[in-house]
């Protein structure tokens, strides 16, 4: 049996909605991270859980073993393959079974690519980077976050602080003009602020005063990662495509570090 079948069993028999083992989960572990819709997907076998097994079974009722071993048997072990595209690999037994394609430069990744992905967001969507120039200037996005917004779905920019000092030593390790990262921050501060006034309360905007180390872009289950590379500008920097195929793999990872730089920052205000 399932994963999915025994939610959907259990769920029958404790009369029981998704939004509620979403709750009752949360409780139990203390975080506030998970969604009905995580829990819907579980149910129709889409990821496999393994980080939340031990609270569903609570919930649920049903023994972590049982639990346990249905969800062994719904991961399917995979040889990493590669091609002279795009490297692609996913996990056999190791803990990241994710899903993953790696670009050797951002770059490579086309903006239609990018557009894309983010209309592609029905529950969440994230922009968190230096200054996602491109994205704030993209005459398409404007749209795109304001249709997102009007069907529910929950958007989070999250950009470097203008005024934070190493943004200097940024310009410098890049080879640009004293000011030119401060300078771009604050134009697409300008306009996702615009952009939020369209949105409403479904677009939330905040600026982080810290070393940058990565670039994520968020549409639901599926992740656009740039590691920062001292000495290479973003659109040279290695870049990964991820979509989430379990609990506790890379793309949880990258989610939890977003959390906490998300946590910490503070709310732009023009």
């Amino acid at each position: 049996m399932s994963v999915g079948v025994l939610i959907k069993q259990q769920r029958d028999l404790l009369n029981l909605t998704l939004e509620e083992v979403a709750d009752q989960m949360m409780a139990i572990m203390n975080r506030d991270t998970l969604t009905r819709h995580d829990v819907w997907r579980w149910q129709e076998n889409e990821v496999t859980p393994r980080y939340w097994l031990p609270a569903l079974a609570q919930v649920l009722q049903v023994d972590v073993e049982v639990l346990r071993t249905a969800a062994r048997k719904q991961r399917t072990p995979q040889t990493p393959t590669s091609s002279n595209g795009p490297e692609s690999a996913s996990g056999s037994d190791a803990e990241d079974v994710d899903t993953v394609i790696a670009y050797a430069a951002r770059e490579l990744i086309t903006r239609d690519r990018w557009n894309d992905t983010i209309q592609a967001a029905h529950q969440t969507l994230w922009l968190y980077g230096m200054a996602e120039y491109r994205y704030a200037l993209d005459s398409e996005v404007p749209v795109i976050l304001k249709e997102a917004a009007g069907s529910g779905c929950e958007i989070k920019v999250l950009l470097l602080d203008p005024t934070f000092s190493g943004t200097f030593d940024i310009d410098r390790d890049e080879g640009n003009p004293e000011g030119a990262l401060a300078t771009r921050i604050t134009a697409s501060l300008a306009r996702f602020h615009a952009m939020q006034q369209d949105c409403g309360a479904a677009m939330q905007l905040r600026v982080y005063a810290a070393p940058p180390t990565t670039s994520i872009v968020r549409a639901d289950d599926h992740l656009i990662v740039t590691p920062y590379v001292r000495y290479l500008a973003g659109r040279s920097s290695p870049t990964l495509e991820l979509r989430r195929a379990s609990d506790g793999g890379m793309f949880d990872r990258y989610t939890r570090h977003f959390d906490s730089a998300w946590n910490r920052a503070r709310d732009w205000t023009q």
